[in-house]
Parts: structure tokens; C-alpha cells; sequence
């Protein structure tokens, strides 16, 4: 990750993030599970293409559940629940 402009964050080793002014990506892996949250379109697709050349993978979609917390979303927010 480092290749491509991403930081590991110094309070967890499993965080990875890489920010400008007007987008920024942050990328959670933990074991064989990753979250990836990014506002820009176009980094997206470069990091998916990066991650398809180095791993095999699917993207499963909007994030349901993680590490046995439940993800919902609605017009008001997002919500955590475990």
C-alpha cells in the first residue's frame, strides 16, 4: 500500500489512509476481512484494480455487518450496533 500513496496510521497497524484536500480513503484490514471508505470515484477504481492485481478478491457490497457489529444505514446516518 505504501507504493501507492497510502499511511499506515500510527494508533492501529490495521488502518492504511490516504487523503488530499477534496478526497481521502481509509482502508481496514483485519485478517482476511477489509473495509474500504473513499469519497472519489476515481481512487476507488485505482485501488480496486491494485487490489485485483495483488490478491484475489470480491467486493461484497454496501458494509452489513464487521467484527460482529451490525452496519445500517438510513436517511439520518449510519448506525452502529453490536
Amino acid at each position: 500500500m505504501k507504493s501507492i500513496g497510502y499511511k499506515q496510521s500510527n494508533s492501529d497497524h490495521t488502518i492504511s489512509l490516504k487523503g488530499n484536500k477534496k478526497a481521502i480513503t481509509a482502508l481496514i484490514i483485519y485478517i482476511d476481512d477489509m473495509i474500504v471508505t473513499i469519497n472519489d470515484p476515481k481512487e476507488k477504481e485505482a485501488l480496486q484494480i491494485h487490489l485485483a492485481q495483488e490478491f484475489e478478491m470480491k467486493s461484497l457490497g454496501h458494509l452489513k455487518y464487521f467484527l460482529g457489529i451490525e452496519v445500517s444505514r438510513s436517511k439520518e446516518g449510519i448506525f452502529l450496533s453490536q
